[in-house]
Formats: C-alpha cells, structure tokens, sequence
C-alpha cells in the first residue's frame, strides 16, 4: 500500500515539473513598454495630460502553448489583463481599444495582428479591469530552432500622439 501511494505522489509531481517544462518550451510573452499604456484624449486635438478622457494599461499577460514536435507547428494563447482609469468617475460608459499580438524572433516582427476589447465603466465608476484572451496563434518553428526561439509581443495600437504622450509622461504614470 504504501508503494503504491508514493507512486501517485510521484505522478503528481512528475505531472506539475511537465507543465512547467512546457511553460519554459513556449515562445516568451512580454509587453513592450512604450505601449502598454493607452491614453484617450478628450478629442483628437488634445495634446495636454489634462485632457485625457481616460488612460487604459496592459497590467499582466501570460500565455501557454501546444508544441507539434513532427511538423514545427506551435499553437499558442495569450491571457492579456487590462485595467482602465478615469479621473472624474462618472456617468456609465462603454469604450472598445485596439491591441496588438506579434510574433517575433531575433528581434524582427514576424507576424503582427490588431485585436479589439470592449470594457466599460459602470456609473460612479473610476476604474475598470477586464482580460481578452487570444488563441489563435500559429507559429511554424524554422529549421535549427526552438519555440522558446520565439517571442510573443503585446502593446496598445497607438497613434504617433498617443506614443508621444506616453514617452512625455513616463512609464510609470497612472
């Protein structure tokens, strides 16, 4: 009996570390700085950090993948949480911002693609969080390479004036 409970405990164990390892074989997922943070002006003219409507951030994203070691081919997901601000809470509000998801190596984009997320603001609601998931990334792993080879990107769509507001206003602004 007890041989056959310290083989369950090792299965466990053995299953934990595989996930792990699996985790560790996916292409990286990172947020590139200069666009995790999405700043809605009151109109396309403001240029003022006064005149921001609302500013929305990447807080956290992680991602998981299947690798088909036969044919190169790696199916991977990405979680992506977001969190949105207002300064005056106020009225209920609903909002729809563009993301992107690239797939990069050797510091080259392979692949970039724009997603949409829809969030709102219930009344007298200053802050909002809310995630968007996608799965629907396909990667074939080039000869000589590994998927960890590989990277996953995640950044708002900016404007040239949103990307400016943001290296204006710094990293850490809320």
């Amino acid at each position: 009996m007890p041989i056959r409970l310290l083989t369950v405990a090792l299965l466990v164990l053995l299953a934990g570390c595989t996930s792990e390892t699996k985790l560790a074989m996916c292409p990286a997922v990172t947020v590139l700085v200069d666009t995790a943070t999405l700043p809605v002006m009151t109109s396309d003219k403001a240029t003022d950090p006064a005149d921001i409507l609302y500013t929305a951030q990447i807080v956290n994203a992680d991602g998981n993948c299947d690798i088909h070691k036969y044919d190169k081919q790696v199916e991977a997901g990405v979680n992506i949480h977001f969190r949105a601000a207002r300064a005056k809470p106020g009225d209920a509000a609903g909002y729809k911002i563009p993301y992107f998801v690239a797939i990069t190596t050797e510091g080259k984009v392979l692949a970039k693609q724009e997603f949409w997320v829809q969030f709102g603001f219930e009344q007298g609601q200053a802050i909002a969080d809310f995630t968007d998931s996608v799965n629907s990334l396909l990667l074939t792993v080039g000869r000589d390479k590994r998927a960890a080879d590989y990277g996953i990107v995640i950044g708002f769509q900016l404007t040239k004036a949103q990307l400016a507001m943001n290296r204006k206003v710094g990293r850490f602004a809320p």
